[in-house]
């Protein structure tokens, strides 16, 4: 994304963009992540922008594009690219992608809260540990990794580092099934959320960025979010990514196939999970695994894998609450 379509964004969100250069727009930047990143952190603050206008009893304007209520007729003005966008959040289509806090209402009654909860560029904390299954929350785990800036014709999705997947085992690792895929995995404590839901809905939101350098072609590679609920029985010391799917209460799995090998583009994966009300932790992870070709079978592919080029940016959670009416996002880590 260039400075001109950081312009031609601001446009659009300020009503000033011919609507059929905003549809043109919209089509462009749906398929450039680090766009859509952008686009979605200046809705919010337009939608902050709103909210405090509607405290100041400005209500025609800040609630001309407000999700969910009754669509408006020919006679009210409306900002046609928020009223889509905001729909389209409502949906789903990106969640996960904010960056920024952001609440919508009706009336006065609030529909949900957005509060900026989990966004990994690995720019800063510590580099993840390879150590396997994390044990406890607050810090990322798993096989080898490393975190890196720019290399291999690759620039981080945002920022200046990214985490770089080395191998398909960690230290330590006995097991004698084969390994294929590096993950990293974060735990997170859900307790004060699940008190706070009080029995309602609450649903995870998992999302990350994929790209690898040009790789032969006859290797396939794939990324891949996975997010596991664990209850107190859980038995985490010592675990496997075996036992965490057993132990798991629910899970949910999100992939996209055929990692392109094209170094300039960011592949986007994400899934939700919808938690069980006696959920206390969570586990999240975010791989690159090796798949077979189409002239593969799995038992060609080696044991374990070393990745020549494979990274991962904008790891990013969320988890919502959802009560009556009313759906909040709250944060739970960070």
């Amino acid at each position: 994304m260039n400075e001109t379509e950081r312009q031609l964004i601001d446009m659009l969100l300020d009503g000033t963009l011919p609507e059929s250069e905003g549809t043109s727009l919209l089509e462009r930047v749906e398929k450039d992540p680090v766009a859509v990143a952008y686009l979605a952190d200046r809705t919010l603050l337009h939608n902050e922008l709103r909210q405090s206008l509607k405290r100041r009893k400005l209500s025609q304007w800040a609630t001309a594009s407000i999700p969910f209520q009754a669509a408006p007729t020919a006679t009210r003005p409306i900002r046609w690219f928020p009223w889509r966008l905001v729909t389209a959040v409502a949906a789903g289509l990106i969640i996960g992608l904010f960056s920024a806090s952001v609440v919508f209402g009706i009336g006065a009654n609030p529909v949900w809260k957005v509060v900026t909860f989990f966004k990994e560029s690995f720019e800063d904390g510590p580099a993840p540990v390879v150590t396997g299954v994390p044990s406890e929350p607050g810090n990322w785990s798993g096989d080898f990794s490393e975190v890196v800036p720019d290399q291999q014709g690759i620039k981080p999705a945002k920022g200046k580092k990214m985490l770089r997947v080395l191998r398909s085992d960690y230290e330590g690792r006995t097991l004698p099934q084969p390994s294929r895929q590096g993950d990293v995995m974060r735990l997170v404590d859900v307790r004060p959320l699940m008190r706070e839901a009080n029995g309602s809905e609450a649903v995870v939101t998992l999302s990350a960025l994929f790209n690898a350098a040009p790789f032969p072609d006859e290797e396939r590679y794939n990324g891949m979010v996975t997010i596991y609920a664990l209850g107190k029985n859980a038995e985490l010391h010592g675990a496997t990514e075996d036992s965490v799917k057993t132990d798991a209460l629910a899970f949910a799995i999100d992939r996209f196939q055929s990692m392109d090998r094209d170094p300039t583009t960011w592949q986007p994966a994400s899934t939700r999970l919808l938690l069980p009300p006696s959920t206390e932790f969570v586990m999240l992870k975010v791989s690159v695994t090796r798949s077979p070709s189409e002239n593969e079978g799995r038992s060609s592919l080696p044991h374990s894998v070393t990745f020549a080029g494979h990274f991962i940016d904008e790891v990013r959670a969320s988890v919502q609450l959802r009560d009556g009416g009313t759906r909040r996002m709250l944060t739970s880590v960070h």
